[in-house]
């Protein structure tokens, strides 16, 4: 494993792992039909066609950390299991921000998905209003190199990708403003929608904050380029 991170890091300039980042489809789960698994995975095959990337550990919440096992007729997670699903929680603003691993962004719903047509209670707001999705995209704008954070939302559909072509297409226009001060990123988060705002809302703050403090506390160079920003940014 020490020579996969060396070779990855080396060539690619990130550790072998990917951390998701997209807007779940129904209240219950995030991709019933598997279109979301299906975009996931053509991402995933044109990374693959790199030499740098021998090998890559993709971090999906919803399959790496303990979920309700059936909600609807009130079968939820054991106390060892939330222990551990708040224990992860607690990791992501790490997993997100850190500088050298991978982030792919889903910023738009797959073909056929119409939020008109889900069942009461579920967010169906776009992901760049989605309180989750917007902390996830920001951390991920931190220190993080713009080739590290790819918007798989600007795929083409029908393109056979290879990594470099992934990456340029997925990095198009930039994409990302700069990193918010975590009062900056308080005030922007009011604005979003979260499923449950009352606990996930200051828990966001907490994380973006330490998160903010503990990248740029050891950060020695930012490497910000070709992401269109003006004199404003």
């Amino acid at each position: 494993f020490a020579d996969l991170v060396e070779a990855t890091f080396e060539c690619f300039g990130s550790l072998p792992v990917a951390a998701l980042s997209y807007p779940w489809l129904t209240k219950d789960h995030p991709d019933p039909r598997g279109a979301n698994l299906a975009r996931v995975a053509r991402a995933l095959k044109a990374l693959l066609t790199s030499r740098c990337i021998p090998r890559l550990g993709v971090f999906w919440d919803f399959g790496s950390l303990h979920q309700h096992p059936d909600p609807p007729n009130g079968v939820l997670r054991t106390e060892e299991q939330n222990a551990l699903f708040k224990q992860g929680l607690g990791c992501l603003g790490t997993l997100y921000s850190h500088p050298h691993t991978l982030v792919l962004r889903l910023t738009s719903f797959p073909d056929g998905h119409k939020a008109e047509d889900q069942a009461e209670g579920t967010n169906v707001a776009k992901y760049f209003d989605r309180g989750w999705c917007y902390t996830e995209q920001s951390w991920a704008g931190l220190t993080k190199a713009g080739h590290l954070s790819l918007d798989l939302g600007k795929m083409r559909a029908g393109k056979e990708y290879d990594c470099r072509s992934l990456v340029l297409d997925c990095t198009k226009a930039g994409g990302r403003g700069p990193p918010l001060q975590p009062s900056a990123f308080a005030a922007e988060l009011e604005k979003k929608s979260f499923t449950n705002g009352k606990d996930d809302k200051p828990l966001v703050k907490r994380l973006y904050e330490a998160a903010f403090e503990e990248q740029f506390g050891k950060a020695t160079e930012l490497f910000y380029e070709d992401l269109g920003w003006g004199d404003a940014e």
